[in-house]
């Protein structure tokens, strides 16, 4: 079945349940990709109408995959014109990177907040703060995590280097600036080098949010187990970071750690 256009071309503070994303209003409109901003006809839509568009749409992509994902299926459960679909997002690659920059920008609100607000806490507390933050956005989000799990293990998917790389540029620059914070505050080591403390926070929080349905990959440390035991773990690995990067590593317990 043909899907292309004749035409060419969750829980985290606003997040819905089940994978949804939310419709924004004109103060919070995500940061444009190309080919992800939908056209004015899906903007005029009612709310409730767009709502159901993102969330048939995120379904389809999350059990289907790109390339079995059906224009076709989509528009039978909206009970809609296969053309209306084009209208708003002008092609099948144009909705999923439309649906891939929502994600990143839902996401990105709230850790933001964390990461600037005043009454955080020094870089440990805002640092357990974007673990926990993160895994809740994950747990509460398993259409839009199925489809980034896809991404990363699917050498063919569609637009995955593009897509990747953006979400790992922007990954890496927000654990720098958080990295530069702690440093003016004076809670993280002056000769740490921003980039490569980001990596690693990176590279820990992505392996801790994968393990968190994939007893396999979390090895027995307890990510995949009950919430209070994930939350724990997740303190612990952040912890473990705090510790390498603090100007006073001593200040810090690590949770089973009986050398400290």
């Amino acid at each position: 079945m043909n899907d292309h256009p004749v035409i060419s071309p969750g829980r985290v503070p606003g997040a819905h349940p089940g994978g949804k994303l939310k419709t924004v209003g004109p103060m919070d409109t995500p940061s444009p990709t190309p080919g992800s901003t939908p056209r004015s006809t899906f903007d005029n839509l009612d709310p409730q109408k767009q709502q159901r568009v993102l969330d048939e749409s995120l379904r389809e992509f999350a059990e289907n995959g790109y390339h079995q994902a059906s224009i076709n299926r989509i528009v039978g459960r909206l009970d809609i014109a296969k053309g209306s679909l084009f209208q708003y997002f002008g092609s099948k690659e144009g909705l999923f990177r439309h649906l891939f920059r929502r994600a990143v920008d839902e996401i990105k609100a709230p850790l933001r907040a964390i990461r600037d607000a005043d009454n955080a806490g020094a870089f440990p507390d805002r640092l357990k703060r974007i673990f926990a933050a993160s895994a809740a956005f994950a747990q509460a989000h398993p259409f839009l995590w199925g489809i980034y799990r896809r991404m990363l293990t699917q050498e063919d998917f569609p637009l995955r280097a593009t897509l990747l790389s953006e979400v790992r540029a922007e990954g890496l620059t927000f654990f720098r600036e958080l990295i530069c914070l702690g440093q003016a505050q004076g809670s993280v080591r002056a000769d740490l080098d921003p980039a490569t403390a980001a990596f690693i926070i990176e590279a820990t929080l992505d392996r801790a949010l994968t393990a968190q349905d994939s007893p396999v990959l979390d090895a027995g440390l307890g990510l995949s187990s009950d919430p209070n035991t994930r939350q724990a773990r997740l303190d612990a690995l952040a912890e473990a970071l705090c510790r390498g990067f603090s100007t006073h590593p001593t200040a810090h317990t690590v949770q089973g750690d009986t050398n400290a």
